[in-house]
């Protein structure tokens, strides 16, 4: 007798299905991946926009103390000149 072969249909179409979904899968994960990369961006970002503002904030702050301790040193130079030029 002859040994009977078995033919694997579908074998080629199997295999290939098998192919596409480990790719697909394999996309999932790198878009997963991308989505939670991106999800922490947008937070570094706030958190750098807040703290950006905090910075403005201070820099008006200390521009203006600036400001007023340069304009009160310029009114008694002022007066101390206006005193000098009157007792001489």
């Amino acid at each position: 007798m002859a040994k009977e072969t078995k033919i694997v249909k579908g074998g080629f179409r199997a295999t290939l299905a098998l192919i596409i979904s480990v790719l697909a899968l394999a996309v999932s994960v790198l878009a997963y991946t991308s989505t939670l990369r991106e999800e922490e961006l947008n937070a570094r970002l706030r958190d750098m926009q807040s703290s950006l503002e905090r910075m403005k904030q201070e820099s008006s702050r200390q521009v203006d103390r600036l400001r007023d301790e340069t304009a009160s040193a310029l009114e008694r130079l002022g007066e101390a000149v206006k005193t000098k030029e009157e007792t001489e």
